[in-house]
């Protein structure tokens, strides 16, 4: 058997400050595209804008690091923001483009909401649970609304940070072990997001996109998609709809993939696989280094062969 590889890229809530010092190439490249310097230090990646680049160029380095030393996925899921160098990765979009949508999505979002507004998790109740709990909650004056399914009993929210709040309270009266809120500024994977959605279907269509030549995971629906327009689709409703990471991950599965590997700075994609599928390998490149993932991904293929 040859070893099946997912490369994951996480998204807002993994961000830390300096993450971009020791990748100065893209870093370079993305300046002199938009005209912009990036920024990551801690007072700017209290922007969504901020947290978006670091995260797409910090990530993207990373996988593209991999596949030069010889490591190239079966598969690419990225959570949310994650979605676009997964895109890159797969063939499906340029670096500019993807770079000039990210810029465009992450502006939009922060212009959208820039204050009194977020998102949490709930962990220990099921999603019809935390549904519930949100119906009650949730107020025209103060929204909140279920978001991504990230496990079987890991559900995020996204709304009025009241409205979040007040969610917690009702799901902790009905045995939530955790609530807490996540490090994202906006109401993403929500329906207020929708115009953000359809702005950014727009802006999408004016890209050329190609088939993906390695399978892309949907966020909106939890399928292996090769299509570029329907890849183009995903991109665009990612943001206003629950991103299915349970889905994802179990696709993969099925499909064959035994190893997952997440890019930087992430760590949280590796946890929600061990939780939801401990027998499958998982690396967090995070926490052991890029040499250390390429040690381990070469023992294992050799293992496999």
């Amino acid at each position: 058997m040859i070893l099946k590889i997912v490369f994951m890229f996480p998204g807002q809530g993994s961000q830390t400050p300096g993450m971009l010092q020791d990748v100065p190439e893209l870093v370079k490249k993305a300046t002199s595209i938009l005209q912009t310097e990036m920024h990551d230090d801690e007072e700017a990646l209290k922007s969504t804008v901020w947290i978006q680049m670091a995260l797409f160029l910090k990530e993207l380095t990373v996988a593209q690091q991999l596949m030069e030393r010889g490591i190239t996925p079966q598969f690419v899921a990225g959570h949310s923001i994650g979605a676009y160098p997964a895109a890159v990765i797969s063939g499906v979009l340029s670096f500019e483009d993807a770079l000039k949508i990210v810029w465009q999505r992450a502006n939009l979002m922060e212009t959208a909401y820039n204050k009194g507004y977020g998102m949490g998790v709930v962990i220990g109740l099921t999603k019809n649970e935390v549904q519930r709990a949100i119906d009650r909650a949730h107020r025209e004056e103060a929204p909140v609304y279920l978001s991504n399914i990230n496990a079987e009993q890991q559900i995020a929210v996204s709304g009025s940070l009241e409205g979040i709040q007040l969610a917690f309270r009702f799901a902790t009266e009905m045995g939530a072990a955790k609530t807490r809120l996540l490090k994202v500024p906006i109401p993403s994977h929500s329906p207020l997001m929708s115009g953000i959605s359809r702005e950014l279907s727009e802006i999408i269509s004016k890209v050329p996109l190609r088939n993906a030549l390695i399978p892309y995971l949907s966020n909106h629906r939890g399928r292996i998609l090769r299509d570029k327009d329907k890849i183009a689709e995903d991109l665009a409703l990612n943001v206003a709809y629950p991103v299915r990471w349970n889905d994802m991950a179990g696709v993969c599965v099925e499909a064959g993939a035994d190893c997952f590997v997440e890019m930087p700075p992430g760590k949280t994609l590796t946890h929600l696989v061990q939780q939801s599928h401990p027998e499958i390998r998982r690396i967090s490149v995070c926490e052991v280094g890029v040499e250390a993932a390429l040690y381990l991904i070469q023992k294992w293929k050799g293992q496999e062969e």
